[in-house]
């Protein structure tokens, strides 16, 4: 059963609904992940992407995160994030139930930016899901925010447009790759999000 590392809710366990349908990030990869994001982490807005128990958001509002979105659409793991967050007694969790794609349209039309995308799809339908996901993703990551996938093997290469791949980190099977917009890129998502601001007033 995972638990908090730190924080607020240090030491809470978390539930995890039983069945094969969900893969819970490992202890060892939580505490690796964490630790490479350090002081990015307190105050950041995060969104966490087939976020199964929670447990990577919670861990992130527990170490002082202003804001974690969680998008799940399995039945048993939403009732699994909701008795978390009775556990944990944290605030600042927004929850978007159901099919992830309209839970990413809603963020992208409500014009929503994050510092910290985490994305955990099922590694037997990553294939499918992923390249939707390159092209969705990158509206809603602030200019100079993190995208982190954990994926099994090598991380693909669908986020490398307009994103660069900083490093990936092997942990058992899993991977953790960090993906930054590269410079100009960075430049063009700053100037184009204004634009659409501006055509709105």
């Amino acid at each position: 059963m995972p638990r908090i590392i730190t924080g607020k809710a240090k030491g809470t366990r978390l539930l995890v609904p039983a069945g094969t349908f969900l893969r819970p990030t490992s202890g060892r990869t939580k505490e690796a992940l964490f630790s490479i994001l350090d002081l990015k982490v307190e105050g950041a807005r995060l969104l966490d992407l087939f976020s199964g128990s929670g447990q990577m958001a919670l861990e992130a509002l527990s170490r002082g995160a202003s804001e974690a979105v969680l998008i799940e659409g399995n039945k048993k793991a939403q009732a699994a994030i909701r008795t978390n967050l009775e556990r944990t007694r944290l605030t600042g969790a927004r929850l978007l139930f159901g099919d992830y794609r309209t839970g990413l349209e809603t963020l992208i039309s409500e014009e929503r930016t994050f510092d910290l995308i985490y994305v955990d799809p099922p590694w037997a339908e990553a294939g499918r899901i992923l390249p939707r996901l390159a092209e969705k993703l990158p509206p809603l990551l602030d200019p100079s925010g993190l995208l982190i996938l954990e994926s099994e093997g090598p991380p693909p290469p669908f986020f490398e447009e307009p994103l660069d791949l900083l490093r990936s980190c092997q942990y058992g099977t899993g991977v953790l790759s960090f993906y930054q917009f590269k410079p100009d890129s960075r430049e063009f998502s700053a100037s184009t999000k204004q634009g659409d601001r501006d055509a709105d007033k």
